[in-house]
């Protein structure tokens, strides 16, 4: 009888509080959501403090109250983490709804991403796949390509057929043709700093069999490939003094761009236990934002990337 009294309340609560947003009174009703929260939480009681929080966000961010809307985001990014609230897809989707609502504001975007992917790292490695998606999709939509790769990193295998896609369109819209090799180097050596081989192989066959400039034959015209396409036999024999001769042979072609060696740094010691740890945005951010992205003095994509690296 209890808990259809306290079902029966929240409801109450939450249908009030929707009204007081309808109609325009947003601060007294923010401030009503955070009262109601903090009793909730008080009272033991954080599955309907999530309710609140969910519902609270979705509702000023339909309205375009993108301030309040932040607020109560990043008090549940704080919640999610504080009570590691178990992830499911219903969740996911209410997580992904607000995601889109606070993405034109990139100082709310770089606030909530990081909390959001700590609390999923309690569960998966490097994030839910599914919002890694929901990140990438979005960001793609806006052009955003540097944010947009960093989360192809981390999709399932399945995903790799987006990314594939997203570095295609990268290579011929925003980058000099002679850049294409290190755009695709560049992704096979950041699926294997995190140690998804399959995923590396998969990605490289699919872009050398899309992209019209490029032959699937070995030995390849452009040296970057050779050395890609002979690094993932390293790799799969598990050598790492071949590892190490590959980038001495082609030195010169990885020095077009720093981020390649520190990629093979992450590489050697993902592998084989080597100990130098590479600094600075590395990985296909680090490329991204090198070819075509403006300077900025952090993003959310640059955070997630660097929180990745201390795992």
């Amino acid at each position: 009888m209890s808990r259809r009294r306290g079902a029966g309340g929240i409801e109450r609560i939450l249908e009030k509080l929707e009204g007081n947003v309808k109609a325009g009174n947003y601060y007294d009703a923010f401030q009503m959501y955070k009262s109601v929260y903090n009793r909730k939480i008080g009272e033991g009681n954080p599955a309907e403090g999530l309710r609140l929080l969910v519902a609270g966000c979705q509702l000023f961010l339909a309205h375009k109250q993108m301030e309040n809307g932040t607020e109560l985001a990043l008090l549940l990014g704080d919640h999610l983490v504080t009570h590691r609230t178990d992830p499911g897809t219903a969740l996911n989707e209410q997580l992904v709804e607000i995601l889109r609502g606070l993405w034109p504001s990139e100082s709310a975007k770089q606030r909530f991403l990081p909390k959001l992917f700590k609390w999923s790292k309690f569960f998966t490695e490097h994030g839910d796949p599914q919002l890694h998606k929901a990140c990438a999709e979005i960001s793609l939509l806006e052009s955003d390509y540097v944010t947009c790769c960093v989360h192809c990193q981390y999709l399932d295998l399945d995903g790799v057929d987006f990314y594939c896609h997203t570095l295609l369109d990268v290579v011929h819209t925003r980058v000099y043709k002679s850049e294409a090799e290190l755009v695709i180097t560049s992704a096979v050596l950041q699926y294997l700093s995190i140690k998804r081989t399959e995923h590396a192989r998969r990605i490289f066959k699919l872009f050398l069999g899309r992209y019209q400039n490029f032959s699937n034959d070995f030995p390849h015209e452009q040296p970057l490939l050779n050395f890609a396409e002979l690094l993932l036999q390293a790799i799969d024999k598990g050598s790492a003094p071949l590892v190490k001769a590959l980038r001495v042979h082609y030195t010169r072609a990885l020095e077009r761009d720093p981020t390649l060696n520190e990629l093979i740094d992450k590489v050697l010691r993902v592998y084989f236990n080597e100990t130098k740890q590479p600094a600075g945005l590395g990985g296909l951010g680090g490329l991204m934002q090198s070819l075509f992205a403006p300077p900025k003095e952090e993003t959310a994509a640059s955070s997630i990337t660097e929180d990745a690296d201390l795992d």
